[in-house]
């Protein structure tokens, strides 16, 4: 239990590593009120995580009690391919991917208005975000009990968004000092991530590849 409350956390800490998440909230405590609309992005941000992920985990439910149990070891066909697939997205992440150090303002700044910016841009992404999606996997392969899954995935979605309430707590501090501090640090995960994300692509289409082989050759 305890490695996979570990894994659980280490995807969701990856998981919160959204640059453009923190472009917005940076914006946000750079204008005037920062506090509720900060809070209210962050806000947002939560609730889409916290309906898409069950949503998601239902629909996984779904599949796998209609489907994969009766496919048996075809399952982990599709981890073959998915994993190579990760493998060649991961080794050409420079040329498939895009990493821009722009910010992309909202119109509004309405407390209502960035809570739907931070429901949206959450909302979007999550889908097609792999720690999420494969943290999702994770549980529903544990067959929880509904109200543990909803606990957990509760928490790990407040460790997905404390880097936005840190970045509010830095604000607190600091006052306008912060923005400084804040803009440096984004500009250092823009710096960082187009290393970092094709090795961890490539790490997780590594490990699918060979838990297939594990399974397939049994």
């Amino acid at each position: 239990m305890s490695s996979f409350l570990l894994s659980l956390v280490a995807l969701s800490v990856i998981g919160s590593i959204n640059p453009n998440g923190f472009a917005v909230q940076i914006y946000l405590l750079s204008t005037a009120k920062p506090t509720i609309r900060a809070l209210t992005f962050a806000l947002g941000e939560y609730v889409a995580l916290w309906i898409a992920g069950l949503l998601i985990a239902w629909g996984m439910t779904q599949v796998l009690e209609q489907f994969l149990n009766s496919l048996s070891k075809s399952i982990y066909i599709l981890h073959l391919f998915v994993g190579i697939a990760l493998l060649i997205v991961g080794w050409n992440a420079t040329k498939l991917l895009r990493f821009s150090t722009t910010t992309q303002h909202p119109r509004s700044l309405k407390p209502l208005h960035t809570f739907w910016l931070g429901f949206s841009i959450v909302a979007i992404e999550t889908p097609t975000a792999l720690p999420h999606v494969a943290a999702l996997k994770h549980m529903v392969d544990a067959h929880l009990s509904t109200p543990t899954f909803i606990l957990l995935w509760t928490l790990y979605d407040l460790i997905f968004v404390l880097p936005l309430l840190i970045f509010i707590s830095v604000y607190f501090l600091l006052n306008d000092k912060a923005i400084n501090y804040l803009a440096k640090f984004y500009y250092r995960i823009n710096i960082w991530l187009p290393k970092i994300l094709p090795l961890a692509l490539m790490g997780i289409g590594f490990v699918l590849i060979i838990n297939s082989f594990i399974h397939l050759s049994k």
